[in-house]
């Protein structure tokens, strides 16, 4: 059932201890959607730390002073509940959905797991699942190549450093090191809590004030310096692989900056995956299995980011027509026909994702956090449909593919990556 937009609610408080609430209520909505998110991630982590954001992820699974892993598991289950968890740069979500009347238990229980007991055994089990995750990525050529390439591209700032961590780093994190981390950044004040959905907002707020009692300590401020990062080409090589895989880094613009729109319809103009510029000069000719460009916004920069899989052979040509590709849009722009090929594509993408309070839960969240308040489907989907072209002329007047850098994985050395060093 279609909920008219002046049909839904937006609710939102600060409690006492700083935690911060928020809701978008939806009566027609057959389920509920619960959601904490954390404002840490591998970018807040210090050199000693990291990967200490996405182990501390795994380890609050792992159950509080009454609760075992075991015990969260079976009480999520009991509930019915679909739940995850992810972290990235900048954020860690704990997420799930149930029926309404499951809504107060899926409360207690993510909220359970945000005060982790962090035993050591836990400690030891869960690091050898995490060093396995980091093996499995490793096996990964397309993961791979933008872990390498991030590191070069960003140099020595935080961004630049993998969510998952290394073998070494892993190995350094004992559990005083991730308690320590968490009394830092799992504050109430850097936390916020998400419902979507059918829910009795006054009754979630006496119960957060329940559960919370207690909760105190202030996060220090992010640190928002930009990267200084560099251009060019560099690369490495990986005997096992029999594919060329190349990652593009190309400046972008910040989460809180106005462009951000016109740049994810930039990169969607440029590299969606079935029907954009580079799909049709490279991958619909049969040279690259695969060429995707996609805006990253960050807590103060971004950046427009592509991949490309081919052939090792067709790499030269492939890295050479995508160049051309990106230095003619700088010079003639994008066609008004693709432009609004891509507002009506992601319009239709945000529109089937919001029709679910699972799939409006951290576009809620992001909402918030980004703009300081719950912008509605309708809303999003208007500005999208709305932004001139004008924009995306702007962003390219600033030609960020000049400032590109070029990094590539290769099964063996190649003319198309001068650089390339052993892995």
């Amino acid at each position: 059932m279609t909920v008219p937009a002046d049909a839904l609610r937006i609710d939102t408080e600060q409690l006492g201890n700083g935690l911060r609430v928020v809701g978008e209520y939806n009566p027609a909505a057959a389920s509920v959607a619960v959601g904490v998110v954390v404002e840490t991630g591998s970018r807040d982590e210090r050199a000693e730390e990291h990967g200490v954001s996405h182990f501390l992820e795994h380890l609050c699974f792992k159950g509080d002073e009454s609760r075992s892993g075991g015990d969260v598991s079976r009480a999520f289950d009991a509930l019915g509940a679909r739940y995850n968890a992810f972290t990235s740069e900048e954020r860690t979500v704990y997420y799930g959905a149930v029926l309404p009347e499951n809504g107060p238990q899926l409360l207690t229980l993510l909220t359970a797991m945000l005060r982790p007991a962090l035993r050591s055994d836990d400690v030891e089990l869960e690091r050898k699942v995490v060093l396995e995750e980091i093996a499995m990525y490793a096996d990964r050529p397309d993961a791979l190549v933008f872990e390498r390439g991030a590191s070069t591209y960003y140099g020595e700032h935080p961004y630049g450093r993998g969510v998952l961590g290394t073998e070494a780093s892993l190995r350094g994190l004992e559990r005083e090191r991730v308690r320590a981390y968490w009394q830092r950044r799992y504050t109430p004040d850097n936390q916020l809590v998400v419902l979507s959905g059918r829910y009795d907002w006054a009754a979630a707020l006496r119960q957060l004030e329940r559960l919370t009692r207690g909760w105190e300590g202030r996060a220090d401020p992010r640190d928002t310096s930009p990267p200084s990062c560099r251009g060019g080409e560099d690369g490495t090589t990986k005997p096992s692989l029999t594919r060329a895989h190349a990652a593009l880094f190309a400046p972008g613009v910040g989460r809180a900056d106005p462009d951000r729109t016109a740049a994810a319809l930039l990169a969607h103009v440029l590299g969606d995956d079935d029907n954009s510029l580079l799909y049709w000069t490279l991958v619909e000719p049969g040279l690259a299995d695969s060429a995707v460009v996609w805006h990253d916004p960050a807590d103060g920069f971004g950046s427009l980011q592509a991949y490309l899989g081919c052939a090792p052979d067709d790499l030269p040509r492939v890295l050479e027509l995508m160049r051309d590709a990106l230095a003619r849009v700088q010079a003639e722009g994008v066609p008004s026909a693709s432009w609004e090929q891509a507002q009506r594509s992601l319009a239709t993408g945000l529109t089937l994702r919001g029709e679910t309070p699972m799939g409006r839960l951290v576009s809620v969240a992001s909402s918030f956090l980004d703009r300081g308040r719950v912008r509605s489907v309708a809303e999003t989907v208007d500005e999208v449909l709305q932004t001139p072209l004008a924009r995306a002329e702007a962003l390219l007047a600033r030609r960020p593919f000049d400032d590109a850098f070029v990094f590539t994985l290769l099964p063996e050395a190649s003319p198309a990556a001068p650089a390339t060093r052993a892995s």
